[in-house]
């Protein structure tokens, strides 16, 4: 069972989905939050570095002489209650002086493509079969299964790096089907809602650099995340329920604990999803910072990413404080 990697999903996961684009009526993901985990409260006490800050999605920026800046936490996800969310935040942004989302936006249909064929590009191995010497034969008939549900040729798979197969896991199908609909999304709800509001919207990194980042995954490390999912991917569809369910009740860092105690990993499968979070978390907040630290010098700012990017010492809440910022919870 693949745990925390599948609640990291990055901007560009969204673009993945190879599903149909022809629906009548999209269907909300039917996981079922896990509540009641035994353990829990060791894993929080082991995870109390990563849970600073963890309660709260928005927050109050200020410095002498600059007008407030706020920075949301988000998800990237296309449900209704994650959009209701987003768009109470939404509300502070027609008085913002500018906008900063992961990857700027809205992200029209033509760049999505663009962006798309870069990853493949990126991604595909045509000389080689990228399941060998990582993936264990005796999963590699569920993971065949598995990426057949994200709308992939098992044969074009076998030519896909690791990583790429990765990220791909990280979004369960039944969202992973509901952004190829191109339903709307948190944080391009944001970034439209500036451009309508006539606010100008950039981004804290390009998709070259997210891509860039993502693609330093060890093959080895891919791999046991891939194999976790397509073991069990319900438990993909369950963790995902539960961090709708923290998200909605502004503490999305929880699931890090949760992930953790539901047990069932070994030494190497917990190493390898520590690793991933660093990637996907971790080497990009000091990124996020640097980028974002103009802004908030010029006070106004409205700062948007995916909320696991605040919590926790090396996130982006600590980083601002350090920098001289008070920050402090709004809601």
């Amino acid at each position: 069972m693949q745990r925390l990697a599948s609640c990291l999903c990055a901007g560009l996961v969204g673009l993945l989905s190879f599903a149909p684009t022809k629906a009548a009526t999209p269907e909300a993901c039917q996981g079922a939050p896990l509540t009641h985990i035994e353990g829990l409260a060791m894993a929080e006490a082991a995870r109390a570095d990563d849970l600073l800050n963890a309660d709260g999605l928005l927050w109050r920026i200020d410095k002498p002489g600059l007008e407030p800046s706020y920075l949301f936490g988000t998800i990237h996800s296309t449900d209704d209650s994650a959009l209701e969310i987003a768009r109470r935040a939404a509300e502070l942004i027609k008085d913002a002086k500018i906008v900063a989302t992961e990857l700027g936006g809205p992200i029209d249909v033509i760049e999505k493509a663009n962006i798309t064929a870069s990853m493949l590009a990126k991604a595909l191995d045509r000389d080689h079969d990228t399941f060998e010497g990582v993936i264990p034969s005796e999963d590699r008939k569920s993971v065949e299964i598995f990426v057949t549900t994200h709308g992939y040729p098992v044969e074009f798979a076998h030519h896909l790096k690791p990583w790429f197969l990765a990220v791909l896991a990280a979004l369960p199908a039944c969202e992973a089907k509901r952004e190829a609909l191109d339903l709307p999304e948190v944080d391009q709800l944001l970034a439209q809602t500036a451009k309508d509001s006539g606010v100008t919207v950039v981004g804290l990194e390009t998709p070259q650099e997210q891509l860039d980042a993502i693609a330093t995954t060890r093959p080895e490390v891919a791999a046991t995340l891939l194999t976790l999912t397509a073991r069990e991917p319900g438990m993909n569809d369950d963790l995902y329920a539960t961090m709708l369910q923290l998200y909605r009740e502004s503490r999305p860092a929880e699931i890090l604990p949760i992930s953790d105690a539901v047990g069932g990993l070994s030494a190497a499968e917990r190493s390898a999803q520590d690793e991933f979070m660093r990637v996907l978390l971790v080497d990009r907040n000091a990124v996020m910072a640097e980028r974002a630290a103009p802004l908030l010098a010029s006070g106004g700012a409205f700062i948007a990413v995916g909320a696991l990017h605040l919590t926790g010492k090396g996130g982006l809440i600590e980083r601002f404080r350090a920098d001289g910022y008070l920050v402090t919870k709004v809601w």
